[in-house]
This record gives structure tokens, sequence and C-alpha cells, in this order.
């Protein structure tokens, strides 16, 4: 049997619409092939069903629920589909999936490349755990950090690959942007799910106790107690689909992710392409890309109620100067230099 050739194979989880759209761009110009796991709740997935033409190829080593697929029967099953395919570099979505893992060590260092979108803050190199990231990054001959804090923790490792920031995870659904007059009293946007690490109680808390108008977006196993525990000034809107965001973005003037942890955000870049300044914590992985070095925004302590108290104030004290450079971001830009950044491992 011929084998088929391309020039990427992709190895993700599952389908979110960021990475689809991401690899879209990138076929436009190389031959991709994008390796999926099945369907999970990590992210906001898209059906794929041979309907729509993507300009990528893509193919599911299992079907149905990631979270419940055989990891050795998956492995296998990656095996047998790269012996028919010739590549010239394998994206590796992080190390979370054992099977691409274990791959790593059966394909040539040259050849490997690792998307990674955990940052310096996230990453614990502690123990067994740590042992095998050290190993699995010692199988890649190239890095594609998300942002400053991602490509620092290669540093700190003393990585001698090629290493280009991506400026992001992917490509996020854009759309007509309105042109509208700030709300005369700021309305403040959480969008994300309602579980611990996001961090909601702190808004919760914060807001009860400044009476402004805060929406919550989004669904999850916190949703019940922290309706009980909100007072009539937040709103809980439910789960709204990424497709008609936008909308729910623009009626709206201000934009907290206040996370415990947060790989990298890409609720913070689709606020400030809506038109929102931003608030953030510290722990966010784009809060230094997206936040402090574009001056979108306000970064606070995380889990700090006072410090988010000072953002909120300096948010509505210079609004303007925050909403100006909002404004000046070009997102097309953006997108070019991050598909530009895959091209460059093929050099």
């Amino acid at each position: 049997m011929k084998k088929r050739y391309y020039d990427f194979v992709y190895l993700t989880n599952t389908p979110s619409f960021y990475k689809l759209n991401l690899c879209d761009e990138i076929a436009k110009r190389h031959s991709l092939l994008l390796v999926l796991y099945g369907y999970g709740t990590e992210a906001v997935n898209k059906e794929l069903d041979g309907i729509k033409k993507w300009n990528f190829d893509f193919h599911f080593i299992h079907e149905g629920d990631s979270n419940s697929r055989n990891k050795v029967k998956t492995f296998v099953n990656l095996c047998e589909l790269m012996r028919h395919i010739e590549r010239k570099r394998i994206l590796y979505a992080g190390w979370l999936a054992p099977e691409y893992n274990l791959f790593s060590f059966l394909s040539p260092k040259k050849k490997n490349v690792l998307v990674c979108e955990s940052s310096i803050w996230d990453i614990s190199l502690d123990g067994i755990a740590g042992w095998v990231k050290r190993r699995i990054i010692g199988r890649m001959g190239a890095a594609l950090p998300s942002g400053k804090p991602h490509a620092d923790f290669f540093g700190s490792l003393g990585f001698k690959g090629k290493v280009e920031m991506t400026g992001s995870v992917g490509i996020f659904n854009k759309g007509e942007r309105k042109k509208r007059e700030r709300n005369k009293r700021l309305k403040f946007l959480y969008v994300g799910r309602l579980v611990d690490v996001k961090n909601i109680g702190l808004l919760v808390e914060e807001f009860n106790r400044n009476g402004k108008e805060l929406t919550i977006v989004g669904a999850g196993i916190l949703e019940k107690s922290l309706k009980e525990r909100a007072n009539s000034n937040i709103t809980f809107s439910g789960f709204i689909a990424n497709e008609k965001l936008g909308d729910v973005y623009q009626a709206h003037d201000v934009f907290i992710l206040p996370s415990k942890s947060e790989t990298w955000g890409l609720v913070v870049e689709e606020a400030v392409y809506w038109g929102l300044p931003v608030i953030v914590s510290d722990r966010v992985g784009s809060s230094v890309d997206m936040v402090k070095d574009l001056g979108t925004g306000c970064v606070f302590h995380s889990n700090d109620r006072n410090s988010l108290h000072a953002c909120i104030e300096s948010m509505e004290r210079d609004y303007t100067v925050y909403k100006t450079a909002v404004d000046e971001v070009d997102f097309d830009e953006r997108d070019r230099k991050q598909v530009e950044a895959y091209v460059k491992m093929l050099d």
C-alpha cells in the first residue's frame, strides 16, 4: 500500500473549535492530518462528520467519549495509522495523552514538536510525573509555546531545540462587531465553566459586596451553590453556544477571568476581539501577552479579593485608556503570526 504524505500530523485530544480553525488555516498552505481520540467536555467540541469540507484530513483513533477510551487500543490504532503515513513533522498537543507520549519515543526526535499550552506557573517537574515530562520534552526537536510564560518554561530547562511562540492556542470564531457606547454603569461579564479552578466564588463574593452588575455565562457542578450565594445584581445565563457569544460580549463592558489556574484563556482573546477591556488573575496564561503587554486591562493577584477590587476600581477610573488599547489589537495579524509559527517548524 502506498503511504500518504503530510507536512504535519497533529496529535490532539478532541475537536475543539479553535484548533479546527487553526488547522484549517495551516492546511491552506501545507498538508495536515489531525488525529483525535474522541469527544470530551474539556473544550467546546465541534462535530466532525465529514459533511463540512475542511482543508485538512482527520482521523479518530477512538470513536466516542474520550474519557472512556482504552489507551492500549488507541495506542495500537495510532501505530497502525502511522505505518501508512509519511510525515515531515508531528505536533504533540501537550503531554496528557499516554498514547502520544509513548509514540514520541518511536518517532525520530527531529520530527517531534511539542505544542505547549502550559506556562511556567502551571508545570511541576517534581516526582514521577516530573520525570516523565522531562523524558517527553527530551524527545522533542522543537516547541511551540503559547506565550511568554510558556516559553519561559523551556528556557528554564535549557531546551536546545527550536522555539517559536504561537501567541495563542488556536483561532476562535469571529464575527461582525458593532459600534456602541459603553453602558452608563459598567456591566461585567464572566464566560466559562462553573468549576472550582475558575474561582467564580471570588467573583460572587466581590460583586455581592460592591453591588455592580455581573453576568455569569456557563454551566458546571458549582452552578446551584453559586446561585444560592449570589445577590440579585448577579445574573446567571447558563451555557451559551460559542457562535452566539458575540452578542453577549457586546452587551457588556468588562470581562473578568479570576481563575486559580488557567493555561491560556482563549476567552480573554474573545473578549478583547469583541471590544471588552479585561480583568484577569495572575494565574491566567495569557495575562502577560494579551493583557500586560497590550495594555488591554488589569491583572490582580489570584484569590485576593482586595486586589480584584482594586482592578475593578482601576477599570472604572481608566476605562477609556483600556478601551483604546483593546481597539488597537489587530487580530488578523495575530492569526497570521500564529499560523506562521507552525509553518516555521518546516524550515
